[in-house]
C-alpha cells in the first residue's frame, strides 16, 4: 500500500526550514523507506497552486504540477510539502487535491501546522516587505501594503485566517482520520521544533537534522517597503533604498490591544477549533498570553522615522527624491488629521502644511522592466 505525507502550510509555521531540512536529508531519508518529492530546488512544492489577484479578490488554483510530480514517484512512502495548499478554501478544490493523490496513493495523511492568527499574520505581512514588487508575491496579494504590522481586514483575510473552516473541508474530503492538525508552538511541538515535530510524525525513529532559515526583517525594512510600495513607487527606486533598510535590525511589534484586536477577530472560528481539532484551556485552540506584545507598539511611521531616513533617499540614487520625500510627509500630516488626536488650531496648521507640500510631491512612475514583458506574470511566489 503507498503512503502519501502531504504537509500543507500554515504559512510561517517553519515549512521552508522543515522543506530545506526534507530536501537537505532526502537521501537519507530512502534507506529509510521515505521518498521527499518537490518543485523547487529548497523542497517547496507550493508552485502547484496559483495565486493571482482580481478586482480586490485573491484566488487560487491547482495547477497540473501536484499531479506531474506524484506522477514521478517510486517509493511507497512518499513526502510532500506545499504551503500554499493552505490557500484553497474551495470544496471543488479540495476535491480536485484529493483526486489527484488518490491517482498515485492508497494513503493519504494530510498535516497542518497552525499558528495563532495575530503571531502569523506579523511574520507573514514582514515577508511581504522582502519584496520590491507590489502584487508580486502571494502575501503581497493576500495582505497588501497598509500601514500597520496588521493586514486589513477584508473578506480575503478573513477567509484564509478561517481555520475551522478550512480544517472542515479537508475532513469532508479525505476524512478525519486522514488528518493531524498540530499548533506551531515551541511548547506545543514535540522536541520544540517542527522539524523534530514532523520526524516523530513519520515514526520509524527518523531523526532529521535541524536546519533553520531565518527570514526575519527589521522595522526600517518593514515600515519603508510597505509605505513605498503602497504608494507605487518603481522597482528601481526601492531597490536602490534596499540596502540601507536591511541595515537596521530593530524588531517591529505591534500594540497589545492591536495584536488582541486582531486575534479576537477569530474567536467565533477559534472556539470551534477548539471543540473539533485543537484543544486548549484557553477555549480558543491557543495560548491567550499576549505579554511579548509591548503596551505600545512601533509599527507605524512617524515624523521622527522621516527626519532620520530623508538623507537617505537623497543619497541613494533616487529619481527626485524631494519629490518621495513631500509625498511621504504629506502622508504622514493626514494620517495625524484623520486620527483626530490635536487640537483644531495645530489641525489647521497642519492641513496647510500638506497644501504647502502639494505641489512638490511626487512618485517616480512604476515601469515594467523589459524581461516581464516577456515573461508571464509570477501567480504562485511566497
Amino acid at each position: 500500500m503507498r503512503t502519501l505525507y502531504l504537509h500543507i502550510g500554515f504559512h510561517k509555521t517553519g515549512s521552508s526550514s522543515l522543506q530545506l531540512a526534507l530536501k537537505h536529508y532526502a537521501e537519507q531519508l530512502k534507506t529509510t523507506g521515505f521518498e521527499f518529492l518537490s518543485l523547487g530546488k529548497k523542497g517547496n512544492s507550493s508552485a502547484a497552486v496559483e495565486v493571482f489577484k482580481r478586482s480586490g479578490r485573491v484566488f487560487f488554483r491547482l495547477n497540473q504540477h501536484l499531479d506531474l510530480l506524484l506522477a514521478s514517484s517510486t517509493g511507497e512512502s512518499t513526502i510532500v510539502s506545499a504551503e500554499h495548499l493552505c490557500f484553497l478554501h474551495m470544496h471543488r478544490d479540495i476535491e480536485q487535491v484529493y483526486a489527484v493523490c488518490s491517482k498515485y496513493f492508497d494513503d493519504i495523511r494530510v498535516v497542518m501546522y497552525l499558528r495563532r492568527q495575530d503571531l502569523q499574520a506579523v511574520s507573514f505581512k514582514k515577508q511581504s516587505a522582502r519584496g520590491c514588487v507590489s502584487n508580486m508575491s502571494s502575501s503581497s496579494k493576500l495582505f497588501g501594503h497598509s500601514e500597520g504590522a496588521f493586514p486589513r481586514l477584508d473578506e480575503n483575510i478573513k477567509i484564509y485566517y478561517d481555520y475551522f473552516a478550512k480544517l472542515q473541508l479537508w475532513e469532508r474530503v479525505f476524512g478525519r482520520t486522514s488528518l493531524t492538525i498540530r499548533e506551531f508552538s515551541s511548547e506545543t511541538l514535540r522536541g520544540g521544533d517542527i522539524i523534530s515535530d514532523f520526524s516523530m510524525f513519520l515514526g520509524r525513529d527518523l531523526v532529521i537534522p535541524p536546519c533553520r532559515v531565518n527570514e526575519g526583517i527589521g522595522r526600517k525594512q518593514f515600515l519603508l517597503t510597505h509605505k513605498l510600495l503602497e504608494l507605487g513607487v518603481a522597482e528601481s527606486e526601492i531597490k536602490k533604498l534596499k540596502p540601507v533598510m536591511v541595515s537596521d535590525k530593530t524588531v517591529l511589534k505591534p500594540s497589545r490591544s492591536a495584536a488582541v484586536d486582531f486575534f479576537m477577530q477569530f474567536k467565533q472560528s477559534n472556539q470551534l477549533l477548539n471543540d473539533h481539532y485543537l484543544q486548549h484551556g484557553s477555549g480558543l485552540a491557543f495560548n491567550g498570553d499576549f505579554s511579548s506584545y509591548p503596551e505600545r507598539g512601533n509599527d507605524r511611521l512617524c515624523l521622527q522615522d522621516l527626519a532620520a531616513w530623508v538623507p537617505e533617499l537623497f543619497a541613494a540614487g533616487l529619481q527626485a527624491p524631494e519629490g518621495l520625500r513631500d509625498t511621504l510627509l504629506i502622508g504622514r500630516i493626514r494620517t495625524l488629521l484623520m486620527e483626530g488626536v490635536i487640537d483644531a488650531a495645530l489641525a489647521g496648521e497642519l492641513e496647510g502644511l500638506a497644501q504647502c507640500l502639494t505641489p512638490t510631491a511626487h512618485i517616480a512612475q512604476v515601469r515594467k522592466p523589459w524581461y516581464r514583458l516577456i515573461k508571464g506574470r509570477k501567480r504562485s511566489g511566497r
